[in-house]
């Protein structure tokens, strides 16, 4: 559509004679148009692309497409505080368990059990080397043991008289005992004495000659006990 824009000359006779509102009309105004003049149509008068602005304008007033965007400035970013720090909670460092003392040693019996047969011949009291031997061994254990007495018992078996074989455990008990002191052991601590046939524990019932003899070998030994409150060896049988 043509707009038809009015003469300046027009526009200056209106503003010389329009004094008053009673003496000449505004021009016609659309909602929203007022502080500019408008056509019959109720759009903007422009001049040179402006909206022509009437004596009622005021800044900030807005029609159309008269006046610029206003510029919305954009929020302050929000800016978010940084998480607290939650500090790990220090270790919890246990104290060491108190230490408990181990009660007193106990005074105990270590038995040194040897075999006679290796030891002595059958029916002898005299050592054979294989039993010096097997003392020269025991002694090397005794020295490393703590011990407070040693008690050498001998046993024999049932063959021959009682009496004699009490005799015989005794004197075997002392050969093994004389031994020992000459390998460095204490006299003072080392007893010696004899059972006999009196705590045999083989039967052999119907055997004779050499079978009964390999049958009651058991009961031919001689049995050492160390006494004492620190015993380092526990296990010395034979």
């Amino acid at each position: 559509m043509k707009v038809i824009r009015p003469h300046p000359l027009k526009w200056a006779v209106a503003s010389v004679f329009c004094v008053a509102p009673l003496l000449c009309s505004a021009p016609a105004q659309a909602e929203g148009s007022d502080g500019y003049l408008t056509d019959s149509a109720g759009q903007p008068v422009r001049a040179s692309a402006d909206c022509v602005h009437t004596s009622s304008w005021r800044q900030g007033f807005r029609f159309a497409d008269c006046e610029p965007a206003p510029v919305v400035e954009a929020p302050a970013p929000v800016v978010e505080a940084p998480a607290p720090v939650v500090e790990a909670p220090a270790p919890v460092v246990e104290a060491p368990a108190p230490l408990v003392e181990a009660p007193a040693p106990v005074p105990q019996n270590v038995p040194f059990r040897v075999s006679m047969d290796a030891l002595f011949d059958f029916d002898q009291a005299r050592l054979r080397p294989e039993g010096k031997a097997a003392l020269d061994e025991l002694a090397q254990r005794l020295a490393v043991t703590q011990y407070d007495t040693l008690t050498v018992v001998g046993h024999a078996d049932r063959i021959g008289p009682a009496a004699y074989n009490q005799k015989l455990s005794e004197r075997r008990a002392s050969a093994i005992r004389d031994y020992l002191i000459a390998q460095g052991i204490d006299a003072q601590r080392i007893a010696a004495s004899g059972v006999g046939e009196s705590q045999t524990t083989t039967s052999c019932r119907g055997l004779h000659g050499k079978r009964l003899i390999a049958c009651l070998q058991p009961d031919r030994h001689a049995e050492l006990t160390a006494a004492g409150n620190e015993l380092r060896v526990s296990d010395a049988s034979r």
